[in-house]
């Protein structure tokens, strides 16, 4: 297997957040799967069991990575529209690219759920939900768990993934550089516009490596 297996299935964890929000996962599970498109919710599921194993990895506290790999992807309730209209609502910053593409949106929104919605306290969680879609060049441990988590797990099947899912038991930083090269080259390869955060990412991992 390409990550150490979890004592306990994803779906049997019991986890209290006590120090990082109000609600239990069974609580969180229950809404999430009530707003998220079926497929969405499985992602998530398996979100969290991969940033599980590298919590286990790595050290991490394994309440706050099961809390950001739940909410990671709470704002994906909203369509690319309805993400602009409540970006808009929300008085967020919009690039022309995340007009362009509204999805690019939707960590920002989430970590604003996370906090209102599902009564988040903790700011490492928060953070590391706000930066999981294209990352940035000052990532936290827990933010690069999440971040690659997203990327990795087990249902995602595009070219390279495997060496990458293995890399991320090795070395955070050089998989992070590896999958943010994967983006780009499908970026490119599709005639599509590349948001400044992805290329700074990109290169202050691979700078500092």
């Amino acid at each position: 297997a390409f990550y150490q297996p979890l004592v306990l299935l994803t779906s049997q964890r019991h986890f209290w957040y006590p120090k990082a929000s109000v609600l239990k996962r069974q609580e969180i599970v229950k809404r999430l799967k009530e707003t998220l498109e079926e497929d969405r919710f499985r992602h998530t599921l398996r979100v969290e069991k991969i940033a599980l194993s590298l919590a286990t990895k790595y050290g991490l506290d394994e309440s706050k990575v099961s809390l950001a790999a739940l909410l990671h992807d709470c704002a994906r309730r909203y369509h690319r529209h309805e993400l602009l209209v409540e970006a808009k609502r929300l008085g967020l910053s919009i690039d022309p690219i995340q007009e362009f593409e509204p999805k690019l949106l939707h960590a920002e929104i989430s970590a604003h759920l996370a906090r209102t919605e599902f009564k988040v306290r903790s700011k490492e969680v928060l953070h590391a939900i706000n930066r999981h879609t294209v990352g940035a060049p000052k990532m936290s441990l827990l933010d690069k768990v999440i971040y690659l988590a997203d990327h990795i797990e087990e249902g995602r099947a595009f070219p390279g993934v495997k060496r990458i899912r293995a890399l991320a038991f090795r070395d955070l930083d050089r998989a992070i550089v590896e999958s943010v090269t994967r983006t780009l080259l499908y970026l490119l390869e599709n005639d599509l516009p590349v948001f400044h955060k992805t290329i700074e990412t990109r290169n202050r991992f691979l700078l500092g490596i």
